[in-house]
């Protein structure tokens, strides 16, 4: 990986001032230089090496190094050595989540969503039948006269949601012919058949069928000969739409779409609920995960969520006006810390708070996208960041807001 020209100024640089090569970073946060003049990002432990064309995405994870080439998400597996993923992800950065579940990582951009181990990718959820099978009344299975509902659910490597399902009158002693079940598409293997008892709405397991089933005939018990007791978990669940930003915590995975930012059913991270979100207003651009509290910035304002699971409800705390850049969240090494960028400059998260690393020394450039990253090198921790579409800043003075700066590159 090539080094970058740094073109933006910043104060306090470790290095004495006649060692920054001229033009370069003249006043610079911990930024290391070679003999030609080119940064140096400080890494630790390994170095990426891989000779490709139209490469971007990059995760280094405890799972396995991936990244899109071309279009396809890819295994990194040695120097110039990659297994594809998954293609069709197109040219559009690809979201990962901040933390690994169960060995797997959650990935998503506008084209695709799904999860990576150590060994290929696969969906994110199944999805939910695409309409619920008609129902009629038999003359013969033994069930007592009355209303009765229906519904099936899809199983590949999790169930799918489903919706309100069919409503049938039985006479007494007679049954339910269930028919014109949906064509199952690739990766579902199974076919879930609920039904309610009399007179009630709530459903349970019937049984079981293989990928396109075209009938089930329903008795007064199940398929496999007892009374149903499985209840139908996944009524009106969705699979979660995620475009561009994916954040676990305290097991639900968060994500905006505008200005709402949707979350999961806890532990199930393939389904969510409807009416599951906040509605923050303005278009959401960071989300930001620290033990016990989410940050959430806006284009304007940012916001601070607590008590997420505690008695009486979410939190929802305006703290300031102030906008973010999106993409720009990181996790520190210590598991606690995270850093963003914003209108205000860097931006240090914390259980405790926010605190602001650089508005009262140097007014940075307002970005509208970036990424940032954290690493140590001979002891000391590196925020290192690249942005786009960079404004200049009102606050700024001559000194400190040249032409280059205003270019918005880090």
């Amino acid at each position: 990986m090539a080094s970058i020209d740094l073109i933006t100024t910043g104060m306090n640089n470790k290095a004495r001032a006649e060692s920054v090569p001229e033009g370069k970073a003249r006043n610079a946060v911990n930024v290391q230089f070679d003999d030609a003049g080119k940064t140096i990002i400080p890494r630790q432990g390994s170095t990426l090496q891989y000779s490709g064309s139209d490469i971007h995405s990059v995760l280094e994870s405890e799972v396995a190094t991936v990244f899109v080439e071309a279009g396809v998400l890819k295994r990194l597996d040695g120097i110039n050595l990659a297994t594809a993923y998954l293609p069709g992800v197109g040219k559009n950065h690809v979201s990962y989540a901040n933390k690994t579940i169960a060995g797997e990582v959650y990935f998503a951009n506008d084209l695709v969503r799904g999860k990576f181990d150590k060994n290929g990718a696969y969906p994110w959820s199944t999805p939910r039948p695409t309409h619920q099978p008609d129902c009629a009344a038999g003359s013969f299975g033994g069930m007592y006269a009355g209303d009765y509902r229906v519904a099936i659910t899809w199983i590949g490597g999790e169930e799918s949601g489903t919706g309100a399902g069919r409503r049938v009158t039985v006479p007494d002693g007679g049954g339910i012919r269930v028919y014109n079940l949906p064509v199952t598409p690739a990766g579902v293997t199974l076919v879930a058949v609920y039904v309610s008892s009399t007179n009630s709405k709530d459903m349970y397991l019937y049984g079981e069928y293989p990928a396109n089933t075209a009938e089930v005939y329903i008795n007064r018990l199940t398929s496999a000969g007892a009374i149903p007791t499985i209840a139908l978990e996944t009524q009106f669940c969705y699979p979660p739409t995620p475009i561009d930003l994916i954040v676990l915590h305290y097991g639900r995975i968060y994500y905006p779409r505008g200005g709402y930012l949707y979350w999961t059913i806890p532990g199930r991270y393939s389904l969510q609920r409807a009416n599951s979100f906040w509605d923050f207003g303005k278009d959401i651009q960071t989300v930001v995960s620290c033990p016990g509290v989410l940050y959430i910035g806006t284009s304007e304002t940012l916001y601070k969520v607590t008590n997420i699971d505690g008695e009486g409800g979410a939190l929802v705390e305006e703290l300031q006006d102030c906008g973010t850049t999106k993409g720009s969240e990181c996790y520190d090494p210590d598991g606690v810390s995270a850093y963003f960028m914003s209108d205000r400059g860097f931006i240090k998260a914390t259980p405790e708070g926010l605190t602001e690393l650089s508005y009262t020394d140097v007014a940075i450039p307002h970005f509208d996208i970036g990424t940032m990253t954290v690493t140590e090198y001979d002891g000391l921790k590196y925020l290192i960041g690249t942005f786009q579409k960079g404004v200049q800043n009102p606050l700024a003075n001559k000194d400190y807001n040249t032409a280059e700066l205003a270019r918005g590159s880090l």
